[in-house]
């Protein structure tokens, strides 16, 4: 568990208006504006999807050497821990019974198309709703932050120093890496 990790997906998150629960490796999100449109139903969300969210519990593993194939997940089972039934009351008792998804924050996916559906298709068996990426997370942070504007977030306030001089061209913080 990397805390650095989990604090930016904590921040993308407070940036896109949710309120946020910080409970060891697990944060618990609950989305406070009102919603135009409803989650979508591919399983990999975008940084803009995530407006669809009503209530989540997202895991962030912060192994960002990997590509998370269907051998990694297969060999990893720890990753889905957090969907535990014990994780699961306690994110319902948060939640007030209010339904919400699973969601895994990953580095990357493969690159080829049939292991990214075969590893879409393990995180589905063990119980995972949605996953995202963590450069999908960080690009959609970026877009939030303003360079003019003063955060009390040492995150945020980082990133927006880097944006104010120039170190992430717009181009970049355009592509989903």
């Amino acid at each position: 568990m990397s805390q650095a990790s989990i604090e930016i997906v904590r921040e993308f998150f407070t940036a896109n208006g949710f309120f946020v629960l910080h409970n060891d490796d697990i944060l618990l999100v609950k989305n406070s504006l009102k919603k135009e449109e409803s989650l979508s139903e591919r399983f990999v969300l975008s940084a803009d999807s995530v407006s669809g969210i009503d209530n989540g519990m997202v895991r962030v593993v912060s192994w960002h050497t990997m590509k998370f194939t269907p051998g990694v997940l297969q060999k990893n089972p720890e990753i889905f821990d957090f969907a535990s039934e014990e994780n699961v009351q306690l994110a319902r008792k948060s939640f007030l019974e209010e339904p919400f998804i699973r969601i895994l924050v990953i580095p990357a996916f493969p690159a080829s198309d049939d292991l990214r559906k075969k590893s879409e298709d393990i995180m589905k068996a063990r119980g995972i709703d949605r996953a995202i990426t963590f450069p999908s997370i960080v690009s959609g942070l970026i877009n939030k932050i303003e360079s003019r504007h003063v955060y009390q977030s040492s995150v945020n306030e980082v990133l927006r120093i880097l944006k104010f001089y120039r170190f992430f061209a717009e181009e970049e913080q355009n592509l989903p890496f």
